[in-house]
């Protein structure tokens, strides 16, 4: 019997013998064990992970499964927030579904285990995209295994796109002034002035308004992460172009606290910047969406993310949490979370099946952008940096402040950030 939610998943078991990969076995007993996992996701995770935690209780069915999944519905920050809680308070999960925003975080205070031989001894893994394992790493050890990626595309409404008679992007590509021109002829009124229907929905989160910095050659941090890059004038010009949407040319709404998936999927807002995550959403609305390559300006580059499950330091069960791991990062719960619409595989092969390549029409350019993009930057002291940002961020949105001030005021705040974190690591 198990007890499924949105947020917790329990299954228990007995256990049997089990052989981990590379021929390290696990003696046959009857142990018993709870392991707790901490991750995150939507629909598409809970029911692969669940499937996953079936299989690993085939091998293991005396030991406990308890897993709580949390919606990332505020952000990383707040993420990283309560995993510190969980370790600070002696209450921490032997394994943690986390993602590359919080990977410096947690790493660069040894909540994890090094991963290295695990990885050597599983020679599964090598379906991953080697550059996986090089962001999953700290120090020059592996921390994380990758689970899936997302990189931040333009989602957009075929629907409304023919209604208007706009052309669809072409090869899933754009310039900054072709985007702006179309998000103009999406955006629709009522007679009194009033907007029914927004062209794109400027974002309010840090990973989906990057794409937009780095499609001008520039970002909001310096190219290791560890100062600010707001005084760049590409940054102002970045963010000026954004602003220009929502005040100038009135496509867009000004960023609030809440996202406007919902909206999208009723077909208020046209275009919207979002991962292969909101591919669960879009066929549970049967939405007729597609995505390009967010708009360029100097540069095609967008923006990668991704997960990784890793072992606490605490765990009084590393091994069972290792075999734990091997079946969460399975080819089978890789395919299914891909094509249920959870991130994009990190397996190759998982993300080459007909029902991953079926919808949205040109999912094939998830792979594509693969070469040509960066990781969101990181930090240690992310759950902070990121916060400062976009409360700066959505001031001069807003045009609570201007851009000339509000790119000075944040820049200040967030190297006082950085000299913080060089005292604490006793720089």
């Amino acid at each position: 019997m198990h007890e499924l939610s949105r947020r917790s998943l329990l299954l228990s078991s007995a256990a049997m013998g089990l052989t981990l990969a590379a021929g390290r076995a696990f003696a046959q007993s009857d142990v018993e064990a709870t392991l707790v996992v901490q991750t995150f996701g939507g629909d598409a995770e809970l029911s692969a992970i669940t499937n996953a935690v079936a299989r690993f209780n085939k091998k293991f069915p005396n030991v406990k499964v308890d897993v709580s999944i949390d919606p990332i519905s505020t952000g990383w920050g707040d993420y990283v927030t309560k995993v510190f809680s969980q370790f600070n308070t002696g209450r921490p999960a032997d394994v943690y579904g986390t993602a590359i925003e919080a990977f410096r975080a947690f790493s660069s205070r040894g909540l994890f285990l090094p991963l290295d031989d695990f990885v050597k001894e599983n020679a599964g893994f090598s379906d991953f995209a080697p550059s996986l394992f090089e962001q999953a790493s700290y120090n020059g050890q592996i921390n994380y295994i990758p689970i899936g990626w997302n990189n931040i595309m333009i989602n957009y409404n075929r629907d409304l796109f023919d209604k208007a008679g706009v052309a669809y992007p072409k090869d899933g590509r754009w310039t900054w002034d072709e985007f702006r021109e179309v998000a103009r002829k999406l955006t629709v009124k009522d007679g009194s002035g009033t907007v029914t229907q927004f062209g794109y929905e400027v974002p309010n989160q840090n990973f989906f308004v990057l794409p937009w910095f780095f499609s001008n050659n520039t970002s909001t941090l310096n190219d290791d992460w560890s100062a600010s890059n707001m005084l760049d004038p590409k940054v102002s010009e970045t963010l000026q172009f954004l602003h220009d949407l929502i005040h100038v040319d009135g496509v867009s709404p000004i960023p609030g606290k809440d996202m406007m998936d919902n909206q999208f999927m009723a077909g208020q807002v046209a275009m919207i910047s979002r991962g292969h995550w909101i591919v669960q959403a879009a066929k549970n609305n049967k939405l007729n969406m597609d995505v390009a390559i967010p708009p360029s300006k100097l540069s095609d580059t967008t923006i990668i993310g991704f997960g990784g499950y890793a072992v606490s330091k605490n765990s009084a069960n590393p091994d069972l949490a290792k075999a734990l791991i091997l079946e969460l990062t399975s080819e089978e719960t890789q395919k299914e979370e891909g094509e249920k619409g959870g991130g994009v595989p990190g397996r190759a092969s998982a993300a080459a099946t007909e029902g991953f390549l079926s919808f949205p029409p040109s999912a094939k350019l998830y792979y594509e952008t693969l070469p040509n993009t960066k990781a969101v930057p990181s930090p240690a002291n992310f759950q902070e940096v990121e916060k400062i940002f976009i409360r700066h961020y959505q001031a001069m949105m807003s045009g609570e402040v201007s851009i000339a001030d509000g790119v000075k005021a944040c820049d200040a705040e967030l190297n006082a950030s950085f000299e913080r974190l060089k005292k604490q690591q006793g720089g």
